[in-house]
């Protein structure tokens, strides 16, 4: 590890390795000693830290792994290893960025990262890469590289896992997470963590039988140990997986069970945040939207009691809900309200491809080719990165029908083979 520590400081001190060996030793023997074939003696190891600005022991402790550093690690891990929600800013800034073992240092940027990414903190997340993880991502984020400490393979996993899940590449979460939970003891809250993740990729790809022994596996755990805090959650997760399987009744009843845990709950005002999507999505689905209301206007009166900052937060929130239900009532002049209320207001990306997708299916309803069209493609490609696959049958159709109509059948050809194979593949 010696190696990439030196290549990396050589990298941002924009110097070569001759130039940092240069009158302090020949450039056969530092490559022996980079290549772990001789230890870095003090005497060099105190210039070259001065060339490159970092003190002597931040070469010559690089390679430490003893009990000490591993456990110092894992102890990061274990720290990080949660929902984002469930950490305070401050204890996630107060962990250091340098340390004189590269295991260490590399374990906190990894977990840093997602938690950075969790948070959709973007400017963070790409300032650490940028500046760090990148370099070493390359040289040890390869699955065909050398064993690395059991402490950074969990955290090099983990950060795997949450990069994959904000892609929606969940056969690539699944993947990963099976390889971690083979590193995991079978107990304690990072386990449960892996195993809620594990049944929540299990979901997402279809595998609905691992899927529903998952959760039997995290319930028994969870009441043996009495570990309530994990129930709201954990039934939040559940009625996805009753959502998929097509059991309306099935997800709202758990919906309820994750609503009467609350109380049990470490970070309540996020998981009732996710109880209320899920259940106000869940009842536009199916066609409940007298009851959809109703929850969107209880959850707004909630909000209404949070502080300013979270009420603008959730303002445009709230909005995508009504204007989700506007939709599905084809109530076109109350989405066009709806819709000019949200643009009004500053928007995640998320949040202006729904504006749009809205946008395009007004457009559509009364006849609007040109617009439909527009506002279809402007929010197509980003609906695919997600794999979205309600959004993408009424696009895809859409602009198959349009194009057909506009006699544009090359098109209209490619849009149809789109929306099959998205079937076939649901």
């Amino acid at each position: 590890m010696l190696k990439e520590r030196i290549d990396y400081l050589c990298h941002k001190k924009d110097m070569s390795r001759k130039e940092l060996t240069d009158g302090l030793v020949t450039q056969a023997h530092f490559s022996n000693i980079l290549a772990g074939r001789y230890p870095l003696p003090d005497d060099l190891a105190e210039p070259m830290a001065e060339r490159l600005g970092v003190s002597p022991g931040y070469l010559l402790h690089t390679d430490d792994q003893d009990d000490d550093v591993l456990q110092q690690a894992d102890q990061i891990v274990e720290q990080l290893s949660v929902q984002a929600s469930a950490l305070e800013e401050q204890q996630v800034n107060d962990l250091p960025d340098r340390h004189d073992t590269l295991t260490v240092e590399l374990t906190t940027a990894l977990m840093k990262a997602t938690y950075y990414q969790q948070l959709n903190d973007q400017d963070a997340y790409a300032y650490l890469h940028q500046s760090y993880l990148n370099f070493y991502l390359e040289r040890f984020g390869r699955p065909d590289e050398a064993m690395l400490p059991l402490p950074l393979t969990k955290a090099m996993l983990f950060y795997k896992i949450q990069s994959a899940r904000s892609r929606q590449k969940y056969h690539d979460v699944l993947t990963q997470v099976e390889q971690w939970l083979k590193l995991l003891p079978e107990q304690g809250e990072t386990w449960l963590t892996a195993q809620q993740i594990r049944m929540e990729a299990c979901v997402h790809t279809r595998q609905f039988e691992h899927a529903k022994q998952t959760f039997e596996k995290i319930t028994s755990y969870i009441y043996e140990q009495r570990l309530f805090h994990r129930l709201s959650g954990l039934y939040v997760l559940y009625s996805g997986y009753c959502h998929s399987m097509q059991q309306p009744h099935e997800a709202l009843l758990a919906l309820s069970m994750a609503e009467a845990h609350l109380v049990y709950a470490q970070h309540q005002s996020d998981t009732w945040s996710a109880i209320m999507n899920n259940r106000i999505l869940m009842l536009t689905m199916a066609g409940e939207l007298v009851q959809a209301e109703q929850e969107v206007d209880r959850f707004g009166s909630m909000v209404d009691t949070q502080t300013v900052e979270v009420q603008q937060q959730m303002a445009p929130v709230l909005l995508v809900y009504r204007c989700e239900i506007e939709l599905a009532r084809q109530d076109w002049a109350a989405l066009v309200q709806r819709l000019e209320q949200l643009r009004a207001l500053t928007l995640t990306e998320d949040q202006q491809m729904a504006a749009r997708f809205y946008s395009s299916q007004q457009a559509l309803a009364h006849g609007q080719a040109d617009l439909f069209i527009e506002e279809a493609t402007a929010c197509l490609p980003y609906f695919e990165q997600i794999r979205h696959q309600e959004r993408l049958n009424i696009l895809y159709e859409g602009l198959a029908v349009m194009s057909e109509e506009q006699r544009r059948y090359k098109d209209a050809a490619w849009y149809y083979r789109k929306l099959v194979y998205l079937l076939r593949h649901a």
